[in-house]
């Protein structure tokens, strides 16, 4: 609706001071609202993952800090710890284990 108003008041407003419809204008318009448009969509969705789909947006958000703390985790005892938790709260299985192989083969 808001982008409906702008095109046509991009039209008009610049067809008024053009003195006639051109299409030069009508193409700049149609132009400037498409790319206004992807982030008004990335925003709408946005608020409707937060209200509507909570459980969605906060798996979003603990992967993204579980991917950030990867790069900095050097300890495997910690991170083993850490991604476990991560599977824990966001994907809610009954039993979550994680198995290592070390460099001699072995699994830990």
């Amino acid at each position: 609706m808001v982008l409906g108003g702008v095109y046509a008041g991009l039209a008009v407003g610049v067809g008024a001071l053009a003195g006639s419809t051109n299409s030069v204008v009508i193409a700049g318009s149609t132009l400037v609202v498409a790319a206004l448009f992807t982030p008004a969509r990335r925003r709408v969705q946005g608020f409707i993952d937060r209200r509507f789909y909570r459980r969605k947006y906060d798996a979003a958000r603990t992967l993204d800090a579980f991917s950030s703390r990867l790069r900095e985790e050097v300890d495997l005892d910690d991170l083993q710890v850490h991604l476990l938790d991560v599977v824990r709260d966001t994907v809610q299985p009954a039993e979550a284990s994680l198995w290592l192989r070390t460099a001699g083969g072995e699994a830990r």
